[in-house]
């Protein structure tokens, strides 16, 4: 049974409406953020979709080899066979997603261009059907592309209407969407994909700067169960969503830390020598790191200034590299009891002078 159509009925406990509250809250600083990151925001968001891509993979279970992986994320690059195909599709709507989320249509045609888009290469994308009893014949064959229009008709007028807290309207549309299994196979994937797409469309920018597959990826055994928990007994109206609920609510409140951390970073970096700033996330970061690490505290930062910086610090002992390529690991054979990023600009200051 839908629960698009029964939202009336949906009572939030005070947990829930805390929750809410307080992912409000953090959203209402977004035009903050958008105005400090604005000069890097398409940096960022490229750094984010290639690690989307890197988690989708992981969901998917393609085993592409991650050097490989890599590749495709970042460059115009041929694909080898359809697996590889498929993460170039899912990259092409990745960035449909980020570009024109504002504009998406709640409607069967376009969630189906979607999905063959994405899988079209490694699955049957046509519309799954079910069998149905009735009174005067034994069966019925019913397209489930009948389910799937009333559920983006009923989404479309709630989003128009404006009546309903969008962020639980999301969740609920995704649950049924999850349910309703409207194509023939990879429909779990595609229900994270539409749930992405939605979050941007219910104004929660937060995935732009944090990967949306990274955290579900980390956090898989918690939304399985939560997602379990929203599907058991779904046909006869006793499923539970609040569970899924809490998950995603969770899943945004923690994110936006990440975020708040995302932009200081980007304030420091605006004020400081960015060498010496990625010099002292290496002092931070565990014994053994690879630059990717570097990168994701740094997402705005230039390859060839971390780069140079790995070699400035390998040449001055600090470091050095275990294994080559894209994927080599650095290890910290130098410890200082603290570097201080200010400080050292002060000297370089009176240096100068």
């Amino acid at each position: 049974m839908s629960w698009i159509n029964k939202l009336d009925m949906l009572i939030l406990p005070s947990d829930v409406i805390i929750d809410l509250t307080e992912v409000y809250k953090h959203q209402g600083r977004q035009l903050y953020h958008d105005e400090i990151i604005k000069g890097d925001i398409k940096t960022i968001i490229a750094q984010t979709i290639e690690k989307d891509i890197y988690y989708f993979d992981q969901l998917l279970e393609l085993e592409v080899a991650e050097s490989r992986l890599r590749a495709l994320s970042r460059k115009d690059i041929n694909p080898r066979n359809n697996t590889e195909k498929t993460i170039l599709n899912f990259k092409d709507v990745l960035k449909n997603i980020f570009d024109n989320y504002k504009t998406f249509e709640f409607s069967t045609n376009e969630v189906q261009a979607i999905h063959s888009h994405m899988f079209k290469n490694i699955a049957n994308t046509r519309f799954a059907t079910e069998e149905q009893k009735t009174k005067f014949s034994s069966q019925r064959t019913k397209n489930k592309r009948l389910e799937l229009d009333e559920l983006f008709e009923q989404s479309h007028l709630m989003f128009k209407k404006n009546e309903y807290e969008k962020l639980l309207l999301v969740i609920l549309i995704f649950i049924d969407f999850y349910n309703i299994k409207g194509f023939k196979e990879k429909n779990e994937y595609t229900s994270l994909v539409l749930l992405h797409l939605l979050l941007f469309r219910a104004g929660f920018d937060n995935f732009k700067y944090i990967s949306f597959y990274e955290y579900i990826t980390k956090n898989f055994s918690e939304y399985k169960s939560a997602l379990i928990a929203a599907s058991f007994s779904y046909e006869e109206g006793l499923s539970q969503p609040l569970p899924l609920m809490r998950f995603f609510l969770k899943a945004l409140k923690e994110t936006f830390v990440e975020v708040e951390q995302v932009v200081k970073n980007h304030q420091f970096d605006q004020t400081l020598n960015k060498s010496y700033n990625i010099q002292n996330t290496v002092y931070k970061l565990p014994e053994v790191f690879q630059k990717d690490d570097i990168r994701r505290v740094h997402p705005y930062v230039s390859e060839t200034t971390i780069n140079r910086t790995l070699l400035r610090l390998r040449d001055e002992g600090v470091i050095k590299p275990l294994g080559k390529g894209r994927s080599a690991k650095w290890i910290r054979i130098q410890e200082r009891e603290k570097f201080d990023v200010e400080e050292q600009m002060t000297l370089d200051m009176f240096n100068e002078s």
